[in-house]
């Protein structure tokens, strides 16, 4: 008998599902976004926007730890979410067990290494002298924390377990903002108390991960302890799906640091604090492109499987609109209000003063920056790997890496803003031709050969 998540995948319209599956992933990740900025918040205020700044310099680690676990997530959600469509639930098993075993070889790797080589690390990352002592502290912490640092919220929502998958993350955010007064105020442990904060949070959430892929019995595809092996089968489909997902984090923490170098070289510490905050502000308020990503992700993935393409091309459909419609409102948003924002974020003068106009440039990214994520979901769950990675390497060395060099050699820091910009609407006008043009191949008849592979 399918279990309550399948049955809805398959009976629900797509409106309904949709509303359902988005609302939540979009409540997850903004869950996940206020915890984020919660740091930044609390270090900010509590020891100052140079500390702040160590958690700017920091995070493309971070995201690159991220990546992999989004690649493993990404991968093993679309496969599961096919299986489950074709009714395969052993496939799904060895895929989840496979999945959990790479994981742990990662995160203890990454841990090992960045222990090892933290200060060159911190030195690559575009560290300057006034921040390095607070990176050390944060850095270290956080490292140790690599193996709880994900609960695969994704593979539970390719299951259609969307309240299990909310709960998961809500819960750790919770515990994140009642520790953080308690450790930077409460104990005066500055930085420390921030990262031992987020590290307490993810332990919580690797606990609830344990329960639901080990002991919950609704779970579509409940794995045991010796599930838990090398499978080179599954290892080999994984990789295909997600590493497109782990490039572009790479490629992502490739462009942090190239932003952190430029920044702090041509503009000094003040910037990297300044776009530390602006960066936080910009990816709450942009959270529900990336609740739009996940929500429909487990649909066109399931779709696929019981080859409903009408559908698929519904929910891509309405999702566009909606990230269109969304992005153009909080764009105006922001720039009427990006006073009052930065105010709120920060007490420090001069990230005040240099923030605002930051603000008021770098919003309008949002106008167009729903759309790589919703192609992007189409192409992972219907597992046409190349197309995301061709997408994300032409966004990030031909669109990104490029702007960012323009704007440190043009040495006008107003440029540099506009740089985060204009790269987001081309990377968007990039992913909507691309989908248009998969669309008439496939009406064509040109995808025999990708659908083999």
């Amino acid at each position: 008998m399918p279990s309550k998540g399948i049955s809805k995948l398959e009976t629900c319209s797509i409106g309904k599902l949709m509303a359902e599956l988005c609302v939540q992933a979009t409540f997850s990740v903004m869950l996940y976004n206020i915890y984020i900025i919660t740091d930044t918040l609390f270090v900010s205020k509590g020891v100052g926007s140079t500390a702040s700044g160590a958690i700017g310099v920091f995070s493309p680690l971070l995201v690159f730890v991220g990546g992999i676990s989004s690649t493993l997530g990404v991968g093993a959600g679309s496969i599961i979410s096919r299986r489950l469509g074709e009714k395969d639930l052993k496939g799904g098993k060895t895929v989840i067990g496979c999945m959990v075993w790479i994981w742990c070889l990662c995160a203890l790797v990454i841990t090992a290494i960045g222990l090892l080589f933290l200060n060159p690390l911190l030195s690559l990352l575009g560290c300057t002298d006034e921040i390095y002592p607070y990176a050390v502290e944060y850095g270290r912490i956080m490292l140790l924390g690599t193996i709880c640092s994900t609960g695969f919220s994704g593979v539970m929502r390719a299951g259609g377990d969307t309240l299990y998958s909310t709960l998961q993350w809500c819960c750790p955010v919770l515990i994140n903002m009642a520790l953080d007064p308690v450790l930077i105020y409460g104990f005066r442990i500055g930085i420390t108390g921030a990262a031992l904060a987020t590290v307490c949070a993810q332990v919580f959430s690797l606990l609830c991960s344990i329960y639901y892929f080990f002991i919950r019995n609704a779970t579509p595809c409940k794995i045991r302890i010796k599930d838990i092996r090398w499978d080179f089968g599954a290892f080999k489909e994984i990789l295909s799906i997600g590493m497109p997902s782990f490039l572009n984090s790479l490629g992502n923490s490739f462009v942090g640091m190239a932003g952190n170098q430029i920044l702090g070289t041509v503009y000094g510490t003040q910037a990297i604090s300044t776009f530390t905050v602006i960066s936080r502000i910009q990816t709450f308020a942009t959270t529900p492109f990336i609740g739009v990503m996940q929500g429909i992700q487990p649909m066109l993935g399931f779709d696929w499987g019981r080859k409903n393409t009408d559908r698929i091309r519904r929910t891509v459909f309405l999702a566009l609109r909606f990230v269109l419609i969304y992005g153009g409102l909080i764009s105006l948003g922001l720039y009427a209000g990006a006073t009052y924002i930065i105010r709120f974020f920060s007490s420090d003068a001069d990230v005040m003063r240099a923030g605002t106009p930051a603000l008021q440039i770098i919003c309008w990214a949002a106008c167009a920056g729903g759309v790589m994520p919703v192609i992007q979901a189409f192409y992972q769950a219907l597992g046409r790997g190349k197309r995301v990675l061709r997408l994300s390497m032409v966004c990030i060395f031909m669109i990104r890496l490029p702007f960012l060099l323009l704007g440190g050699i043009m040495k006008n820091i107003s440029v540099m803003w506009w740089v985060f910009a204009i790269s987001d609407w081309i990377a968007a006008a990039m992913a909507g031709f691309s989908y248009k043009k998969f669309q008439k191949e496939r009406s064509d008849g040109k995808l025999n050969k990708e659908q083999a592979e």
